[in-house]
């Protein structure tokens, strides 16, 4: 590797922001186009590639880049495909899986921050039991089933938002549709829950999941490994945290806009 090569991979060592940003890329890869080095990078991310082993890989295509001066389409070919044949035949650890305590928790988040939302809109509307109706069943059929693909075969929408981001967009969005459309399209009530009963289910299993997305991430089990150059020390990730954090602070997001909602026409 050359002195300045080296030079590029120490530099900035305290402006990692974690694994993948686009500044972990240009520090380690200055010379190489960006677009072709995020599909390399991705690619080798859903093949479970280590972090580290992405990032010597990155170096090795910075040094030939800068040296010979070919672009890395034209040394390396189609970054997908150098990918695959960079990988390792065996990766250390399955890129399609995750923690079934993490998955585990995510169900218990989930159902805790619909549940405590219907429930709360409920309140709000002065209703003392909350109706299930067949949309909320649709509805919860169509998020399960969602969160089933993203828990067992995540790399399947991964490829897609990066392959046909546009597609992704629509496909997501008509996702979205069809869960409002269930629930104003299928109001009939199949049953009723008591709101403060079901406020409160709704907020236990919301601790719990949160607790369990805590645990799992202070025990090491859902970090990614960060993109490394060689001789670099990982810093330790802080994304499963604020992913721990996201249905709490959802909930109280769309309860607080629930009931803003339910002002709105005091205010007229």
């Amino acid at each position: 590797m050359t002195t300045s090569n080296r030079e590029g991979v120490t530099m900035n060592k305290g402006g990692m922001k974690g694994f993948g940003s686009v500044d972990t890329y240009t520090r380690l890869a200055p010379s190489v186009d960006k677009d072709w080095i995020e599909q390399f990078v991705l690619e080798q991310r859903l093949l479970g590639v280590p972090g580290t082993r992405i990032g010597d890989s990155l170096v090795l295509v910075e040094s030939h880049v800068s040296e010979s001066g070919e672009s890395a389409q034209t040394a390396f070919g189609e970054p997908r495909a150098y990918a695959t044949e960079d990988a390792p035949e065996q990766p250390a650890r399955s890129p399609h899986r995750i923690s079934r305590e993490w998955g585990f928790a995510l169900v218990l988040g989930l159902a805790g921050m619909l549940l405590t939302t219907f429930s709360a809109q409920a309140a709000f509307s002065g209703e003392s039991t909350l109706s299930v109706t067949v949309g909320h069943v649709v509805m919860l059929a169509i998020i399960a089933a969602s969160l089933a693909v993203l828990l067992f075969a995540a790399d399947v929408p991964l490829r897609m938002i990066a392959r046909h981001p546009v597609r992704s967009g629509i496909g997501w969005t008509l996702l979205l549709v069809a869960m409002v459309g269930a629930l104003l399209l299928l109001p009939h009530t199949i049953g009723r829950i008591d709101v403060w009963g079901a406020t409160a289910i709704g907020v236990v299993l919301l601790a719990v999941g949160f607790l369990m997305q805590l645990r799992a991430y202070l025990a090491g089990r859902v970090q990614e490994e960060p993109i490394v150059g060689p001789g670099e020390q990982p810093a330790r990730s802080r994304s499963g945290l604020v992913a721990a954090c996201v249905f709490p602070v959802a909930t109280t997001f769309m309860i607080g806009f629930s009931w803003l909602l339910q002002q709105i026409p005091e205010l007229f």
